[in-house]
């Protein structure tokens, strides 16, 4: 089904801005338009190494069958990584008691120095270290990181909330961005609240 881009609206109602096509005409004066089809700051970064960009072995469904979710005018990291879970729940860790601003750039830096769970089992605990200076909680940021990566990647789950260190966060993240279960979360965090709403306006245009 193809997507009518021009009649997608954004509900913060605050904001006014409209998710244009890229070959709107039309013109806003807050941002560029071309929200719905922006390539993403890490997917961009991440998709010049193919190796990091394929289908995850923990979604039962083929790429084909899985849920790609809609770009929204919020821009959420989560809507560059939902190809991947493990790496979307590195960055719900990273943005945990830290504001975004602070934490996204570290979040690329350590993606590409560490793309898979198997580089972070192997790295260097004083590199690990440095990669989350100044976010706060370091030596704690630092644990949760290497105990979730082990448990991600030797237990059996269904919800990331049942991995160590990852919370209703984490796990709304997931399964708003990895798995199709937008219409059934409710998350406590403002822009999950304002992500999900957004496609519940414009469910139908999006064809989801």
């Amino acid at each position: 089904m193809e997507i009518n881009h021009d009649k997608l609206n954004c509900i913060d109602k605050t904001s006014k801005i409209k998710c244009l096509s890229p070959h709107s005409k039309k013109k806003v004066n807050v941002r560029k338009t071309t929200y719905c089809r922006r390539p993403g700051l890490v997917y961009k970064n991440l998709i010049k190494n193919q190796n990091t960009i394929q289908t995850s072995q923990y979604f039962e469904s083929t790429y084909d069958g899985q849920w790609i979710p809609p770009r929204s005018p919020y821009t959420l990291i989560q809507e560059d990584l939902f190809h991947n879970p493990w790496q979307l729940l590195i960055a719900t860790i990273f943005l945990t008691k830290v504001t975004a601003k602070l934490a996204i750039p570290k979040i690329h830096e350590f993606l590409l120095k560490w793309p898979t769970p198997e580089d972070v089992m192997n790295a260097d605990p004083q590199d690990l270290l440095f990669s989350v200076k100044n976010l706060g909680l370091e030596n704690t940021r630092v644990k949760t990181i290497k105990q979730f990566t082990a448990d991600f990647l030797s237990k059996k789950w269904k919800y990331p909330i049942e991995l160590y260190g990852i919370g209703k966060y984490g796990n709304d993240s997931y399964r708003l961005f990895c798995v199709n279960e937008w219409r059934i979360v409710q998350p406590d965090d403002i822009l999950l609240s304002k992500y999900k709403n957004w496609l519940t306006l414009n469910e139908k245009q999006l064809g989801i």
